[in-house]
């Protein structure tokens, strides 16, 4: 590992870290898992190399020698129930697969390649997307879940030693968006976004979810400001009046616990007899006005002269 390398591979540690220490300060968040993955080997990886007939970028080569792959999870804490919400997840090597990209016979069965449209050739902000049976390599480095793909496109390209890299993400309905121009830049991205479900659409025109909105309300909401602004560039006018970041929640309802509650019910009964206390002294004090004591001294002076 070269020099750059290694610094590169320290400065991830540290976000890592501060995801972490950042996450156990939220309130409601619980169960922060990071599995412990051992770093690969360096036989492994070019052994992929060559059972794909593709070059690793230097970055994920790197990525995959300090740890083979990456998976941190977290949960929330709602009344006695744990959540899952967060997950950042990188495949081990031996997990990266080339999508399917070979026609199928079976109408059955259709493949990736056999499902994809002629609209997939277009350009997306002057990128090429990219196309199952073109001469591109396709990875899977996340399966999202089964909401999507996040995948490792390999653009080959002749007289040149390294090819070109980008990471994109191909959602449920076979349509490709691009994410980052490198490894990297797509590894901090997760990080970034703490791994909320569906994050990846913040960077396609569906956008996100009513639900996902809510969630980066509440722990990342700076950030949900910059996928907003983002998409708002991408989308066309007739779309700018209907966007919204979706209506605030009170985190303080939503992990509110039973002493919480106890302490609100002493507070709605001391109020009611704050209230009580209130209208028995306001009485006392009509009793005590002018002319409750004129009328009474008057109803005194006419009985003692009967």
């Amino acid at each position: 590992m070269t020099e750059d390398s290694s610094n590169s591979a320290y400065l991830e540690k540290k976000l890592v870290i501060g995801v972490l220490k950042y996450l156990e300060k939220k309130r409601g968040v619980c169960k922060i898992e990071l599995a412990d993955i051992k770093p690969g080997d360096r036989h492994t990886v070019l052994s992929w190399e060559q059972r794909n007939a593709c070059l690793l970028p230097e970055d994920l080569k790197n990525f995959y020698l300090s740890s083979n792959g990456f998976d941190l999870t977290w949960c929330v804490q709602i009344d006695n129930s744990e959540l899952p919400v967060g997950r950042m997840h990188i495949h081990p090597i031996t997990q990266v697969t080339k999508l399917n990209v070979t026609p199928s016979n079976s109408h059955i069965h259709p493949s990736l390649a056999d499902l994809e449209t002629e609209s997939d050739d277009e350009e997306t902000n002057g990128r090429d997307k990219p196309r199952l049976c073109g001469s591109s390599g396709i990875f899977e480095l996340d399966d999202c879940g089964g909401f999507g793909k996040v995948c490792l496109v390999v653009k080959k390209k002749t007289g040149i030693t390294e090819p070109k890299v980008e990471i994109w993400f191909m959602d449920r309905s076979i349509r490709w968006h691009f994410v980052a121009d490198s490894f990297c830049a797509y590894y901090r991205l997760m990080l970034m976004h703490l791994g909320l479900p569906q994050w990846q659409y913040a960077f396609t025109d569906i956008g996100l979810s009513l639900q996902t909105k809510q969630w980066f309300n509440m722990y990342a909401p700076i950030r949900l400001e910059v996928d907003l602004e983002g998409s708002y560039e991408m989308s066309s006018p007739r779309d700018h009046d209907t966007t919204s970041t979706g209506s605030q929640l009170d985190v303080n309802k939503v992990f509110k616990g039973k002493g919480d509650k106890k302490k609100q019910v002493n507070q709605t009964q001391n109020q009611a007899q704050t209230k009580k206390k209130a209208a028995v002294s306001s009485a006392r004090s009509l009793s005590a006005l002018p002319g409750k004591s004129a009328s009474s001294s008057s109803q005194s002076s006419i009985k003692a002269t009967r």
